[in-house]
């Protein structure tokens, strides 16, 4: 059972510890930049007033190990450490050697010379080493940037010794250890997460005092394994991505507790709400904190986001919601679970979420948007008719997703929409039928177009006939399969015959180019972004056949998608290659039923 201890602890703490750098550890290497950096931060946070308020400024971790002699193995850290001290040293320069504050000590393993030229600081010895240069650099660099401010050197000590806190990681010595954990963090650059310094701060002994040693054993146990099996199940996919769009690999648990740190969370001194890890501290460093009850509180927002999972018409419509997160990946959650809380029971909440829905579709409110004279039918049909592909891409996307979750919901199968393959697929919005004023024109995407075509018309691209899996019979397009393998198969490519070969095939297999309604919602579906730069603006038949394709071998294709190009929303059945005015119009009409539907009074009442 891990022991690991945490907290935050201001320089001043440290002056009377010692610490030992290991021999797997590398020699300082801290640029001119990197102090100077850490100096304009803390001097901004003097200028900023934040002292005054109780705030303090928090480096990055130090991961330490206790020593049998008393001093502490510095698993992670010795940079920030070594820098520190080299400031503290400039401050101390100012007096005579009884009036200066005694400093930490740092012992370098396999480099004991260090050490003591750490202690006396001599330039003229900074050619002897490396360790020496790169020490002398940053002293230098110290001096430097101390000369204009040399009036606030008093504010700017008071601030390093005090307001300036590291996050102190104890670790157990146990098994070696502390080797483990320095290559975890060393090998490719792998820094401690929020995640990983909350954890710690649940688990520290000092949160279970008086309850002995079994129970305080039991305690953490249970705490790390409900740990545990939150980030499992975090870990697969269908549950993170019905949550977020965010393509995260480790620690998903961190989005679990971003969301109860913003209910936490206060305005006011002491409080920094830059992380989710300076929240708990200060939380669980308040009196009335208790380390229990604040996982409880964790674990209650998980099990709420697990029963909208379980829940089939919860789970699209939280998912819809979900989708919409803007790039940070937890504001949508975040919401649903304020809309949550405020709802008095699970009939209000769905009807809730449907408001906003509503609104996220229609981009006003359900009240604003109906009236007296205007009733919900026509609404949807007014809104859904002006939608245009050209300057209402998001919302028709929006449109387009809530069509296959409310479709999904309607039906009898308990089939649910996998958010999880429409994220990672990037499905977004795409032509039924393609625009023919979007002929390819760079010279790549031409081949690939003609390629596509002559597979459909029964060859591939060397011109031999008959593939296996075509649509068309050889011989019943062979003007077509002619003139397109001579213009693939031509020493150059010609430009204008493969012009003259596009508008002859679109002529033949879509004839109605309804130029009116390209554009409209009609003609647009969802479609994943590899599909459709594969085939880019091919014929509908070619498209049709893709779409088949893909669902023959199991690859998720949204459910509306499939049924349009099965035709399922039609009105006739004998065109099945050619998509025309009046499929856009019966599929357009489909979709205001099914939102009509969707949004009905009597299913918000």
């Amino acid at each position: 059972m891990s022991t690991h201890q945490l907290q935050l602890r201001p320089i001043d703490d440290l002056r009377n510890e010692k610490f030992f750098v290991p021999n797997y550890q590398r020699g300082y290497r801290w640029s001119r930049r990197q102090v100077t950096e850490l100096l304009s931060d803390v001097w901004d946070f003097v200028q900023s007033g934040a002292k005054a308020k109780n705030e303090f400024y928090c480096l990055q971790p130090v991961v330490v190990a206790p020593v049998d002699d008393g001093s502490w193995e510095v698993v992670d850290g010795q940079q920030r450490l070594t820098t520190l001290y080299l400031i503290l040293h400039f401050f101390n320069g100012r007096f005579q050697e009884a009036f200066r504050k005694q400093l930490y000590s740092i012992e370098y393993e396999t480099r004991p010379a260090s050490a003591a030229y750490l202690r006396e600081l001599q330039p003229e010895r900074s050619e002897e080493n490396i360790d020496f240069f790169h020490m002398a650099e940053a002293f230098a660099a110290i001096q430097e940037w101390f000369k204009d401010r040399l009036n606030r050197v008093n504010d700017i000590e008071s601030a390093f010794l005090n307001d300036v806190k590291i996050i102190w990681y104890e670790i157990e010595t146990e098994g070696g250890k502390p080797m483990e954990v320095f290559r975890r963090l060393n090998i490719g650059k792998i820094p401690l997460t929020d995640a990983e310094l909350v954890k710690a701060l649940f688990l520290r002994s000092s949160n279970f005092e008086g309850e002995g040693q079994r129970a305080l054993q039991l305690r953490q146990l249970q705490m790390a394994h409900e740990w545990d099996a939150m980030e499992r199940r975090l870990q697969e996919d269908d549950f993170w991505f019905f949550l977020t769009s965010a393509r995260r690999e480790a620690s998903r648990i961190e989005f679990v507790l971003r969301l109860r740190a913003e209910r936490i969370q206060k305005p006011g001194p002491g409080w920094n709400n830059a992380s989710v890890f300076h929240t708990f501290a200060q939380r669980l460093s308040e009196p009335d904190a208790r380390a229990w009850s604040e996982w409880e509180a964790v674990k209650h927002q998980f099990l709420a986001m697990e029963e909208w999972f379980r829940n089939s018409s919860l789970y699209h419509m939280v998912g819809f919601l979900a989708s919409q997160d803007g790039g940070e990946p937890h504001r949508a959650i975040a919401n649903v679970s304020r809309l949550s809380a405020q709802a008095g029971s699970k009939r209000a909440f769905r009807r809730t979420l449907k408001a906003e829905i509503f609104q996220r579709i229609f981009r006003r409110s359900r009240e604003s948007a109906l009236s007296a004279s205007v009733s919900l039918d026509e609404f949807v049909k007014a809104e859904l008719g002006g939608l245009d592909y050209d300057s209402d891409a998001v919302q028709i996307r929006n449109v387009l997703l809530l069509f296959n979750l409310a479709s999904l919901m309607e039906s009898d199968s308990r089939a649910r929409f996998p958010f999880d393959a429409y994220k990672k697929d990037r499905w977004d919005i795409e032509h039924i039928r393609s625009v023919q004023s979007r002929m390819p024109r760079k010279q790549d995407d031409q081949k690939r177009w003609l390629g596509n075509a002559l597979e459909y018309l029964g060859c591939d691209a060397s011109g031999k006939n008959g593939e296996v899996g075509s649509t068309v019979q050889p011989d019943e397009h062979d003007d077509l399969v002619q003139e397109g393998t001579a213009i693939i198969g031509a020493q150059s490519f010609d430009n204008e015959a493969f012009e003259a070969f596009f508008k002859r095939v679109q002529t033949r297999f879509d004839p109605f180019q309804d130029i009116e309604v390209d554009g409209s919602l009609g003609n647009l579906t969802l479609l994943d972004q590899v599909t459709n730069r594969s085939y880019g603006n091919a014929i509908f038949p070619i498209k049709r056949q893709t779409i088949i394709a893909l669902d023959k071998v199991g690859k998720f294709v949204p459910l509306c998608t499939k049924n349009v190009f099965l035709k399922y929303y039609s009105a006739r059945v004998d065109r099945m290659l050619v998509w025309a005015k009046e499929d856009a119009t019966t599929y357009a009409s489909a979709i205001h039923d099914c939102l009509t539907r969707f949004f009905a009074e009597e299913d918000l009442a």
